[in-house]
């Protein structure tokens, strides 16, 4: 099957000849689909060496094939259906089995030591998303609590999650990786103290985006937490989880791997950055062969010292999100990486990045502008970078504004029945019975207005200066 698969992943589930047997259950049964049917018809596969010869399935087929095309049961025996955001065309429909996410609830258990000690999760994925029920599971396993407070939720705004973690002690928190920068942000503004009052916290499940190291250990140091990796896609689910050694072990108990080359197709030499392809093993709903995913890993055979046997992966980002300027490249996970090593060493977590055509732009927050400028941090971050990078030091809420995190409106349960005698609210439709936002005073509104000016005078000289 190339050079990054065949033998290298028998010890993740049974002998070789066991997992060809897999492979090859695994494509008969995707078979059953209509899109298969037709996308397979003419390749044999008995098992792993064959796979090479099979076509690759792209994410426009899964977005032709929507709603139905990829199914192998009928709709009512799926067990969730989902949506792709839709960010990057026309949304996909996704399904899941019961049996599947289970077994990848009881890897997380498994994997996760944490989870095997009293655990009460707060869960900011949003239900939409399959990997909140990833979690569901999981916890299910452990015998553990679960407090599904999605991030989209406007009755668990970024304050009442701080909230949460300090009155109901929660031990574990998942989250896209950004979320816990925003919450000591947040944590900071309120008067919270890290350790005494939020110090509960454990673990911190982070998925969703790119978790570069150096962004890994920030979190770590301000929450005192060990940072899981959670890897995965509403397509295929979950694909890898982070080990007890900080390393991404890629689930080869539920998926065959390929890492092919971006332009041809061919699997990569070992080492080398490729693209992530998958073909379901367990997926007994919404079956996927030869998945070409479109995310650009790297990849690593060698022991790793949690001693789990199996590969394990950096994922690099979108291929298409690869940075390009004046020959030379970077992609986010090594640009984001360089960019939190150095707000670390500035003491701060709080900056953006504008790709121009002609150089990069980091908008960072700092205390102390005049100190940080050529600094051996900013000569650093320059080293690392292989294009141009224009640094402008701002100051607090330039970047960040945290009042926007206090900002969530007040729910109340729909009615449409308003009492004005006894309500001091009067309001007049359901929007307004359900909703209130919150009031600014003068001074918040001046603040408010003063930043927009500030932000479209800024957004005004980068386009003019890109020309």
């Amino acid at each position: 099957m190339g050079a990054m698969s065949g033998q290298q992943t028998a010890e993740a589930i049974g002998s070789g000849s066991e997992r060809d047997e897999l492979v090859r259950e695994a494509v008969a049964r995707a078979r059953r689909s209509p899109f298969y049917t037709r996308h397979l018809a003419g390749h044999e596969v008995r098992g792993r060496a064959d796979l090479a010869q099979v076509p690759l399935t792209f994410k426009d087929h899964l977005r032709d094939a929507t709603p139905y095309g990829m199914l192998i049961v009928p709709p009512h025996e799926a067990w969730h259906y989902h949506e792709t955001s839709g960010t990057t065309g026309e949304p996909i429909s996704t399904w899941c089995g019961l049996s599947e996410v289970q077994r990848m609830g009881a890897l997380v258990h498994e994997m996760v030591p944490e989870l095997s000690t009293p655990t009460v999760l707060l869960n900011r994925f949003p239900l939409f998303a399959p990997v909140s029920f990833v979690f569901e599971e999981a916890l299910r396993s452990a015998g553990a609590c679960h407090i599904a407070a999605g991030n989209l939720s406007w009755d668990v705004p970024f304050s009442r999650v701080l909230d949460f973690i300090k009155r109901l002690k929660v031990t574990a928190l998942s989250s896209l990786p950004l979320e816990p920068i925003l919450l000591r942000e947040l944590a900071r503004v309120d008067g919270f103290d890290m350790r005494r009052d939020l110090g509960s916290l454990q673990v911190i499940f982070a998925g969703g985006a790119l978790l570069p190291p150096a962004l890994r250990r920030v979190i770590e140091a301000d929450w005192g937490a060990r940072v899981v990796e959670i890897y995965g896609s509403n397509e295929t689910l979950l694909m890898g989880v982070g080990c007890t050694a900080g390393r991404l072990h890629l689930a080869q108990e539920l998926l065959e791997f390929e890492i092919l080359d971006p332009r041809t197709h061919q699997a990569v030499a070992p080492g080398e950055a490729g693209i992530l392809t998958v073909t379901s093993l367990v997926h007994d709903v919404f079956p996927l062969v030869r998945y070409f995913t479109g995310d650009l890993v790297r990849v690593s055979t060698e022991p790793c010292v949690c001693r789990r046997s199996g590969w394990t992966a950096e994922c690099l980002g979108r291929i298409d999100d690869v940075i390009e300027q004046g020959g030379a490249s970077i992609s986010g996970y090594d640009l984001l990486d360089a960019a939190y090593d150095f707000a670390a060493q500035l003491d701060t977590r709080v900056f953006f990045i504008v790709v121009q055509q002609r150089a990069l732009r980091l908008l960072i927050e700092v205390a102390n502008p005049d100190r940080a400028r050529a600094s051996v941090a900013e000569r650093q971050l320059r080293a690392r970078v292989p294009m141009p990078i224009e640094i402008e030091y701002l100051g607090e809420n330039d970047v960040l504004d945290r009042s926007a995190l206090f900002r969530g409106p007040k729910i109340y349960k729909p009615s449409q029945i308003s009492d004005w005698r006894r309500q001091e609210r009067k309001t007049i439709t359901i929007m307004e019975a359900l909703l209130e936002w919150p009031r600014f005073d003068a001074r918040t509104v001046f603040h408010l207005l003063r930043r927009q000016v500030r932000n479209g005078l800024r957004r005004r000289r980068f386009l003019r200066e890109e020309r």
